[in-house]
């Protein structure tokens, strides 16, 4: 399944503490979604791919579009694709029970 692609104008994010920090989350098709990036409107191509890598994987993503910029959503429910980009985003090594292909072990943002 392809990613939705919503405007950001049509969205009302809110803040919560998750992972020791405070985070951007949106309510969304009955589902909670926290913002794992953000990009300029020039790397939007870069984000949708991202984006379907991880819905190829299951995960329940999300892409907000604005005229300057996008964001990447992840689904909360999807504990292991948010373990993965939590250790991405840290540089720990993520649990080796996360399912990722060979094709898939290249980072998700270069």
């Amino acid at each position: 399944m392809l990613p939705q692609v919503i405007d950001e104008r049509s969205v009302q994010p809110f803040k919560f503490w998750f992972n020791h920090h405070l985070q951007d989350g949106l309510h969304c098709q009955k589902d909670l979604f926290y913002r794992l990036r953000t990009v300029q409107a020039a790397e939007r191509a870069q984000l949708y791919k991202a984006a379907c890598r991880l819905s190829r994987h299951g995960a329940m993503v999300v892409v907000t579009v604005a005229a300057d910029h996008c964001s990447l959503w992840i689904s909360l429910r999807n504990q292991k694709v948010a373990a993965l980009a939590i250790a991405e985003q840290t540089g720990l090594n993520p649990a080796a029970d996360i399912p990722l292909g060979e094709a898939d072990t290249q980072p998700l943002f270069p």
